[in-house]
């Protein structure tokens, strides 16, 4: 059998509040059983847990952040609009010209 933890020792290997994690537990977010009214957390829960909620961002993919990215991208947009191009696209639209649809 896998490791299992206390609500407590999951949250400081997640480095989250144990209230956060035994509010996951109930809403069936997280995995876990009750040992009486304890819950214990599996390593395989934890770690499925972790693989769901991984951050979906890939190298060479632009993030919310990556200013310099957006201001050519605006830059790109007012060119098009000098040039004549003033066609309106939505913001779904745009997102999946540029692979970036969630």
């Amino acid at each position: 059998m896998s490791e299992v933890f206390t609500v407590g020792e999951a949250a400081a290997r997640l480095k989250a509040d144990p209230s956060t994690l035994r509010r996951m537990l109930r809403e069936g977010r997280l995995g876990g059983f009750r040992v009486g009214s304890d819950w214990r957390i599996p390593q395989a829960d934890l770690d499925s847990y972790i693989e769901q909620n991984r951050n979906s961002y890939r190298p060479g993919q632009p993030d919310d952040d990556d200013d310099a990215y957006w201001a050519a991208e605006a830059d790109a947009a007012l060119d098009c609009l000098e040039q004549g191009e003033d066609s309106v696209i939505t913001l779904g639209q745009w997102e999946a010209r540029h692979g970036l649809g969630g």
